[in-house]
């Protein structure tokens, strides 16, 4: 039997949980408790060693500074140490003690650390701060300096006051001041008076309750102030506005000092700081502020402070995400040059010391049970494959440490620490976890499964990870609650007969190693190990196969992760459970239209990537291998995966023989039929079933866990498909006799499939192909690809070949089935309609089309049926505008050629393109001779005569463009009557280029004619009556005249037509000449030119008055313009055509019809004229026009002419001389 009489610890008494630097409950201070419960170990030896050496200042580096890490998994008892030397290092309190030393030693010899210890106090008065710093931990506002110095005001020790100075800041330095003043003794007294005016009994309160209340203290302090100093300036200024690190440790500094002072013994201060890492958190403004903290406390406490700081990793391990921030660790590190570490190891030796050391009786006891269980621990309960060991070690257990530790195992402790770390830091956030430090340390846990164990008093049964589960189930639910359900979920089918008790186990045992995955590998046999607990029970073995089965009746709860560096098997969520659940129902409705639908949507592009199927074949007789690309069915069903390769050969692939039970199936066409292998059918269908009950039920969600099972059951099927497929046979209906392998098969399936009028390199041919043919002569060879696919030209040996003649029929029977007249798409489609074969050989067919046209049998004509260039067939952007029609006729060629429309390098769309293109141009030069001649007719030609003859040649004209418009449609027909159009084509060039030359020498001649005849019209009184003779027989001989006088033997006969006597033009000079012989004009017009008053109106000045100006020079100025204007026009009109062109007799026109007759121009004759010249002679004598002052005529000008005399008489004296037409006056 099992009870507490095996162990020496008072098992059955209450367990303090945790151990608190600062705790002092109920007014009871445990430091000696903590000192009498405490086990020194070698490591915790070590660090009071160099700890208490500095501080006596014996150390050997003391220049290396003054702070401490101590560091430690969460229970492996720092805070514990912290407490124990918050006791030995208070020299007050030691002296008021005996045996304390003692106590802690337990009968351990620790004399060299004693005898520092003791040195310490003879020599120091040595005062400790402590801080429990998760007490602050969620007050953000609160900084490591203001929560230090709190702890430090409150120190009675310190201060020196009487229960210490308020832990509020504002309130102590206060305090400190006051306690300089005479009213420090009277503060309570000076409370009361000073809340008089604020409360109604102030007799309530005292100084203590100043100190703990800010309201008390906001109202006491100023008027407190104010009686001493008269003001309440100033009261602000006792506390440092910025109390930053260095100012806090210059305030403890001076607290130390002034101690010092009043003992008369020099003092240390000793800063305790409890759970640095956890108040830090994910601050990192605290970080970079413990740093400043520990770096003032090296220079301004100068050995005199020194501070122990305590955490749950090391410096660089506080926050790994600081360093993406900049934090530079090296620098902490520095501050904290002093680093100590309690491992794992630590809780074991401290359990096996406070609960597990076993009395006589109870080792003795313990090595009985142990000698006749069936099982030796040693072999049953150590774990495998262990990656990052414990100590005591997880894969060895040593029978005497067994012994001390049982019924635990030696490395369970240790262990135990691992876990909850890992769960600490799995937290939402590790800082707040309730594995932090603020719950149960691992010395609790340890008692609470030793009073456990001890109850069920059965001494074979070991503590097991199960056991530990249930204790600490409460802080599982509240870390990983997902996962506790699930065991909560397996707990309820246990306990309704559908699973075992096992099953529970095994489910709590993968909770928590799989929270350990770098620790312990999460194997069968470990498992077994972790479930493990009668030492007279199943063998590892036996339980090794009872975990397998019972992870195989939890598949739907725990899944393999396949996971190469976590853990081997994790819980499954709703989701995965619901997936699982419906792939067992997809187990009993086996559907295998849909498994081979899966198959080819998930596994057969991979499976045929591993086939390596003949990416090239040889094609018939050609002796030439050429891509291939692959479709596949299975047993009937066709797949969508393909096998594509560009301009590839297609081979239709049809897989049988994994269907269980399938008649014979019919194909369409003729497929290479791929049977497989009979070896391990069975087993492969049953893969298939596995993973197709999987692949259906996970839908679109695909957990991690449930995608590495599903890949594991596809990388089966896809091993056992392809070894099936590598061992089938090969066939094609109809051949006789299996075929030996996969390519014999691919060649044969070639050789029956595709037609004697197809060849492969139709599928290669593309734009860059086409491009070769453009701008080739009839001389140039057809490069080799186009002669491999029968593409003809001008060259009988070319005119042969199944693919030529195909296309041939096939183009040729739509054309005459549907107008003549076809876009090149069109027939395109026709044709691959036609032959499907075709479908992805269009370039190659244009091409083919385009050796049609070029031997003749076709015409490239565009949507109005001209004719196109020969490469407009090969353009395949233009396929929907490029039209094909049948060209008919015979000898075209020739008659093309004889044209000169076609040389020996052309083909006949380019001698018939040339053609229509003559025609085109044709036309377009008839069009813009006729709006020449139309522009002369209507806008410079006056006469009729004239202009019928223009009108005629328009007509003429207008029905050459015509004709060239007509050839040119005669083109397009069907019917064209290739003869009379290249003729007629012909004889249009010349026809032109003489009438274009005639036009352009006669329209002279033709513009003098017609302004003879228009001067004759005019009323001039010096034309005579033989001139209106002369103009009436020319104009009757031209109306009567009815020849082409555009050709040059149509102008000849025309010349003879106008030819009279006398002939107008002279007849016209004749009279002009006399009648400047009679009139003497000539002289006279020189003789007004020459005079200087005979000006432009624009030389007068003011002084020529108007009517003086209208009377006098206007009618000569007139008569002057008018003689300059005629005679240059009669010369021009009558002087022929060898020094004058067009224009100038068009302009010479314009100048007769805008000139009227001179007694109309001038207003008088010209004697009448002459008499004025006279008139103005003798008024203005020899002065010019600016030498007089003004000149009028009365009495049209006298009003301005008295204005004038006005002025004179003003200015000057003035005679008048009287003449015979007037006076002057001077």
């Amino acid at each position: 039997m099992t009870d507490e009489s095996w162990f020496a610890a008072d098992v059955g008494s209450d367990f303090e949980e945790s151990v608190r630097i600062d705790r002092e409950d109920d007014g009871r201070d445990h430091r000696l408790d903590s000192i009498d419960t405490y086990h020194v170990t070698e490591e915790s030896e070590d660090f009071m060693s160099d700890f208490f050496s500095r501080l006596l200042g014996r150390s050997e580096d003391m220049r290396s500074g003054a702070n401490y890490w101590l560091y430690g998994y969460y229970g492996s008892g720092k805070s514990h140490l912290l407490s124990v030397l918050r006791g030995l290092l208070d020299s007050e309190w030691i002296r008021e003690r005996e045996d304390v030393w003692e106590q802690l030693t337990d009968g351990r010899e620790l004399d060299t650390l004693e005898s520092t210890w003791s040195s310490i106090h003879d020599e120091y008065e040595v005062i400790p701060i402590s801080v429990n710093l998760l007490k602050h931990q969620g007050q953000k506002k609160l900084s490591f300096s203001e929560i230090v110095l709190r702890s430090a005001h409150t120190s009675e020790r310190l201060t020196g006051a009487d229960g210490g100075l308020s832990s509020q800041l504002d309130v102590a330095f206060f305090e400190d001041w006051y306690r300089t003043t005479d009213a420090w003794d009277d503060r309570t007294a000076n409370t009361q008076t000073a809340l008089r005016s604020t409360v109604d009994s102030p007799e309530k309160y005292d100084w203590e309750d100043v100190q703990q209340y800010n309201a008390l203290s906001d109202a006491v302090l100023p008027t407190l102030f104010e009686q001493e100093t008269g003001t309440v300036d100033g009261l602000d200024d006792l506390m440092p506005s910025d109390l930053d690190p260095q100012a806090m440790v210059e305030r403890l500094e001076q607290l130390r000092s002034d101690r010092e002072e009043e003992l008369g013994r020099p003092v240390k201060l000793v800063l305790l700081l409890d759970e640095v890492s956890l108040f830090i958190g994910t601050d990192f403004d605290r970080l970079t502020e413990l740093q400043t903290l520990a770096e003032s406390v090296d220079e301004t406490g100068d050995g005199n402070i020194q501070l122990v700081a305590t955490a749950q990793a090391k410096i660089e391990d506080v926050q790994p995400q600081f360093a993406a921030r900049g934090a530079d660790f090296s620098i902490v590190k520095d501050r904290f040059p002093h680093r100590f570490g309690l491992p794992s190891r630590h809780v074991g030796e401290i359990s096996t010391q406070r609960l597990l050391k076993k009395t006589v009786g109870g080792k003795e006891d313990t090595e009985r049970v142990l000698d006749r269980t069936s099982n030796e621990p040693e072999t049953l309960l150590v774990y495998s494959g262990i990656e990052q060991n414990t100590e005591p070690p997880l894969d060895n257990i040593d029978r005497e440490r067994l012994v001390e530790f049982y019924p635990f195992l030696p490395y369970q402790p240790p262990l135990f620490l691992e876990i909850l770390s890992n769960l600490r830091q799995e937290a939402h956030d590790p800082a707040k976890s309730i594995f932090s430090g603020t719950a149960r340390a691992i010395l609790a846990l340890v008692h609470g499964l030793l009073e456990e164990w001890i109850a069920a008093d059965n001494e074979s049964h070991v503590i097991s990870l199960v056991d530990f589960y249930d204790l600490i189930e409460p802080e599982l639910d509240d870390i990983t609650p997902q996962d506790v359900g699930v065991i909560e979920e397996i707990m309820e089918q246990h306990k309704a007969g559908e699973l075992e008790e096992i099953d529970v186990d095994v489910a709590k045992a993968v909770l928590l190693l799989q929270h350990i995955p770098n620790t312990i590998p999460m194997s069968e046999r470990n498992l077994a190990v972790a479930v493990l607990s009668d030492l007279d029970g199943p063998t590892q073995f036996q339980m090794e196969n009872r975990v397998e089965d019972s992870l195989q009746r939890l598949r739907k709860f725990i899944r393999p992760t396949h996971d190469e560096t976590g853990a081997k098997y994790a819980f499954t969520g709703p989701v995965e459970r619901e997936i699982y659940q419906r792939a067992e129902e997809n187990l009993n409705n086996i559907d295998w239209e849909n498994i081979i639908e899966a198959v080819d949507e998930y596994l057969w592009e991979n499976i045929v990537r591993e086939l390596s199927l003949p990416t090239s074949a040889e094609y018939k007789d050609t002796g030439e291998q050429y891509p291939v690309c692959y479709e596949f069915s299975i047993d009937g069903i066709e797949l969508d995966t393909t096998v594509d390769a560009e301009d590839a050969l297609d081979v239709e692939l049809a897989v049988e023989g994994i269907f269980p039970a399938v008649a014979d199936i019919s194909y369409d066409s003729d497929p290479l039929e791929w049977t497989i292998g009979q070896d391990g059918l069975n087993d492969l269908r049953d893969s298939l079933i596995d993973w197709w009950s999987l692949r259906d039920a996970v839908g679109d969600k695909l957990p991690q866990s449930v995608e590495h099972d599903l890949s594991n059951r596809a990388d089966r099927v896809q091993s056992k498909l392809i070894g099936a497929l590598d061992s089938g046979t090969f066939d094609i209906k109809d051949r006789g006799g299996q075929i030996g392998g996969m390519l014999s098969g691919v060649e044969e399936y070639l050789d029956v499939n595709y037609p004697d009028d197809f060849h492969p390199v139709m599928l290669q041919v593309g734009d860059e192909h086409l491009r070769e043919l453009r701008g080739l002569s009839a001389q140039d060879p057809l490069p080799t690809w186009a002669q491999q696919i029968d593409v003809a030209t001008e060259d009988p040996e070319t005119h042969e070949g199944s693919i030529q003649n195909n296309v041939r029929a096939f183009t040729g029977k739509q054309l005459n089935q549907r107008g003549g007249n076809l876009a090149m798409a069109t027939l395109l489609d026709g044709i691959v309609k036609k032959k499907p074969i075709y479908e992805d050989a269009r370039p190659a067919l244009c091409a083919i089309i385009w050796g049609l046209c070029r031997k003749g049998d076709f015409l490239p004509v565009d949507e109005t049926g001209d004719s196109l260039e020969l490469d407009a067939v090969i353009e395949l952007n233009k396929l929907t505008t490029t039209r094909l029609k049948i060209a008919e006729g015979i000898g075209v060629p020739e008659i093309l050629r004889e044209g000169g429309f076609m040389d020996s390098t052309e083909t006949i769309p380019d001698g018939i393109v040339k053609l229509q293109s003559a025609n085109d141009t044709l036309s377009g030069r008839f069009g813009s001779l006729l709006e020449d001649v139309m522009l002369v007719a209507e806008s410079d030609i006056e006469t009729q005569t004239v202009r019928t003859l223009l009108e005629s040649f328009v007509e003429t004209l207008e029905a050459e463009q015509q004709r060239a418009i007509d050839r040119r449609e005669a083109v397009k027909s069907r019917d064209t009557d290739w003869n009379a159009v290249v003729d007629a084509t012909n004889d249009a060039h010349e026809w032109y280029d003489e009438a274009k030359e005639v036009w352009s020498l006669r329209l002279p001649a033709l513009t003098q004619i017609d302004a003879l005849l228009t001067l004759t019209q005019q009323s001039y009184d010096w034309l005579t009556k033989e001139c209106d003779t002369a103009s009436q027989t020319l104009r009757e001989r031209i109306d009567d005249y009815e020849g082409e006088w555009w050709t040059h033997d149509g102008w000849d006969r025309f010349n003879d037509v106008q030819t009279i006597s006398p002939a107008l033009d002279d007849a016209i000079d004749t009279v002009w000449d006399e009648f400047r012989n009679e009139t003497e004009l000539d002289a006279f017009v020189e003789e007004l030119q020459e005079h200087p008053w005979i000006q432009p109106p624009s030389e007068f000045g003011s002084n020529v008055r108007q009517s003086f100006e209208a009377e006098y020079i206007t009618p000569l100025r007139r008569a002057t313009s008018w003689y300059e204007d005629v005679s240059a026009a009669v010369s021009t009109i009558t002087g022929g055509t060898t020094h004058a062109e067009a224009d100038d007799f068009i302009r010479a026109t314009n100048t007769l019809l805008d000139t009227e007759p001179l007694a109309v121009v001038a207003s008088r004759e010209i004697k009448a004229l002459r008499e004025t010249f006279e008139e103005l002679q003798t008024l203005v004598g020899d002065q010019s026009p600016t030498d007089i002052t003004a000149i009028g005529v009365l009495p049209s000008d006298r009003e301005s002419l008295d204005s004038e005399l006005e002025r004179l008489v003003d200015r000057h004296d003035l005679s008048i001389e009287r003449t015979e037409t007037g006076v002057i006056i001077r």
